[in-house]
């Protein structure tokens, strides 16, 4: 946390607690940190679209899941196909979840 609160076009700092960050380093693998970061610099204009909505942590289990939402008569975009199928093929855990109105 020491970079906290100095300008970083990809933090928003006023909506990031530290218990959250330090949840997130304990339950993401580096490697998956560091194969996401690098897939977004690759190419920012067409990979800062599309990442899955939600991250689950597994406290317990020290592990997560990365979840991409989807409503009623909504689908997976293209953008967001291409991060479901990154997270698939570097084995990072995500899962689409159909939400429906009871």
């Amino acid at each position: 946390m020491e970079k906290h609160g100095t300008s970083a076009p990809f933090v928003h700092w006023s909506a990031l607690e530290e218990s959250t960050l330090q949840l997130a380093l304990a339950c993401i693998p580096v490697e998956h940190l560091k194969l996401s970061f690098a897939r977004l610099l690759d190419d920012l204009g067409a990979n800062s679209t599309g990442f899955p909505d939600l991250v689950q942590f597994f406290v317990a289990a020290r592990t997560y899941k990365f979840i991409e939402v989807k409503g009623p008569g909504d689908r997976v975009r293209d953008n967001q196909r291409r991060w479901l199928q990154f997270c698939a093929r570097h084995r990072l855990p995500v899962e689409v979840c159909h939400v429906s109105w009871a």
